[in-house]
């Protein structure tokens, strides 16, 4: 029995991870990447499946809103802006149904190639993959979504991209980056403190100043503040050492 072209594609698709939902969904800011508007909504084959040269893996998709998804259909990016870009100079021809405004699809080849970069970047990619890499992916789209969500609510509590920051060891399974992980460095503890939010905040400023992991930071002032304490205890075991012992006085008659 012949096999058709689509049952060929097909054997290509499947649920994409959990860790490549948020790596993708989080990407040009958590917009669309051709509207570049509206909150991503769902992974959108750059290169349609449909193609000869489509496939359903990571490095083919970028973040779009339903809408654009299901406007541009079965075609590649470039074919898409190809009609938006011909309904606009023959509108009666009928090249596009629904086009985005002109100034927008002017824009969509660099916004999809920038996207494409970000995805791409080795680091960033690990970052997800060791985080989110161990998590079963929700059936639903709704709990991916959520999942998202927090993911960029814990991003946006860095100062900087965590990814970017210093690597405190080598490891194939977890993130070893000092800004959010550094509580897996050799010999190392976790303890929780508790601040006021405002206090939180210039921890942060404080620790992104220094070059330092909040966890690093704390450790450093609490080391000092042991090292004082260390210093106090020995200078008072010194003064006790050092007192003269005195006769026990009689009792009085």
């Amino acid at each position: 029995m012949a096999v058709t072209k689509q049952e060929v594609l097909s054997r290509n698709r499947g649920s994409q991870p959990l860790w490549v939902w948020v790596m993708v969904l989080t990407a040009h800011g958590g917009r669309c990447v051709y509207c570049d508007e509206r909150p991503s909504e769902t992974l959108e084959h750059e290169v349609p499946m449909a193609s000869e040269a489509g496939r359903d893996i990571w490095w083919n998709l970028v973040p779009a809103c339903d809408r654009c998804n299901g406007w541009k259909q079965k075609k590649s990016s470039v074919e898409w802006v190809r009609d938006m870009k011909l309904h606009y100079a023959h509108p009666k021809a009928g090249f596009c149904r629904n086009p985005l405004p002109l100034s927008v699809v002017e824009g969509v080849k660099d916004r999809i190639a920038q996207v494409q970069r970000e995805i791409q970047d080795a680091p960033r990619r690990t970052w997800f993959e060791r985080h989110y890499g161990r998590e079963g992916t929700p059936r639903l789209r709704r709990e991916k979504h959520e999942v998202v969500t927090r993911c960029v609510e814990k991003l946006e509590r860095y100062p900087y991209p965590p990814w970017e920051s210093l690597e405190s060891g080598h490891s194939e399974t977890v993130c070893m980056r000092v800004l959010c992980c550094g509580y897996h460095q050799k010999d190392s503890t976790m303890e929780f403190v508790t601040l006021p939010k405002a206090d939180r905040e210039d921890l942060v400023r404080m620790a992104y100043a220094k070059g330092l992991w909040v966890g690093d930071l704390l450790g450093a002032l609490v080391r000092s503040a042991l090292e004082e304490w260390r210093q106090s205890q020995l200078a008072d075991d010194g003064k006790a050492a050092g007192a003269p012992c005195r006769a026990p006085q009689s009792a009085a008659h």
